[in-house]
């Protein structure tokens, strides 16, 4: 039961995220290690090639045949409005990613609940954009995404700031942008307490890349806060306000949780 409410809550909440936002130069200071970015749901604990551990690796590079849909369920994914349709966002698999694309003006989220992670540290990501949203960016107010990483932290509930929108869990959104200013984390229009969107790159279209960032000394200087568990994750898209018909594509390879 408490899975089902929090992903209900969860996608409220997100989908209420669009529209202007408010960035917070003071706090992009305050944050004691910015994001690195460098070129070049199988739940197992390893050490990567610096000796760190491993607590999470989500590896979207081992597809082997079957629907999409069916594989993302197999690691504990569940889809939210438009990732729900294939005419609205498009999924595959191709060359040891994922492949999200984007077909008209939509927000989708594919969630995952499954994650109940104590000791960590950072998150790294490997992934990249195949074609920017037109027009977006939140420099500009217009908030969209190819593709954004949403990591939720406990399980208390923030207010939203509407009494029309119901409380959300702490929650960092990660994305990559084609020219908005790296580590700068910026508020949507609700969720003040408890929101903050982070860009983590600038790349080129089709170029991968590896993001790494400090959850932890991020929580902290965004929220003033002793920072909980990671309680769940989610992938989205918002093309909803963009440019060109809504059209974006991006792909990610792997998702790690180092502690």
């Amino acid at each position: 039961m408490k899975g089902i409410t929090i992903l209900s809550i969860t996608t409220v909440g997100l989908y209420a995220l669009s529209g202007n936002v408010l960035s917070e130069e003071n706090q992009q200071a305050e944050a004691a290690e910015p994001a690195i970015t460098y070129n070049g749901n199988t739940l197992e604990k390893q050490n990567d090639d610096n000796g760190k551990r491993v607590n999470l690796l989500i590896d979207f590079s081992d597809y082997s045949g079957g629907t999409v849909y069916e594989w993302l369920k197999s690691k504990g994914f569940n889809f939210c409005k438009g990732a729900k349709s294939r005419k609205l966002i498009d999924l595959s698999a191709y060359e040891g990613a994922l492949v999200v694309k984007a077909q008209k003006p939509v927000r989708g989220f594919i969630f995952n609940e499954s994650a109940d992670i104590k000791e960590f540290s950072k998150v790294r990501i490997e992934w990249g954009i195949a074609q920017y949203p037109k027009d977006a960016s939140y420099e500009k107010n217009n908030m969209n995404e190819a593709l954004i990483v949403y990591v939720f932290f406990g399980y208390k509930k923030m207010a939203s700031g509407s009494f029309l929108l119901p409380k959300c869990r702490y929650f960092i959104g990660l994305f990559l942008s084609k020219d908005d200013e790296v580590n700068k984390p910026y508020q949507g229009n609700y969720y003040h307490k408890g929101g903050r969107f982070v860009c983590l790159g600038n790349p080129k279209p089709n170029e991968t890349v590896v993001s790494e960032f400090d959850l932890v000394r991020a929580f902290r200087a965004y929220f003033n806060n002793e920072v909980p568990e990671i309680s769940g994750f989610s992938l989205g898209v918002d093309t909803s306000t963009s440019g060109d018909g809504g059209k974006a594509a991006a792909f990610i390879k792997r998702i790690e949780f180092i502690k």
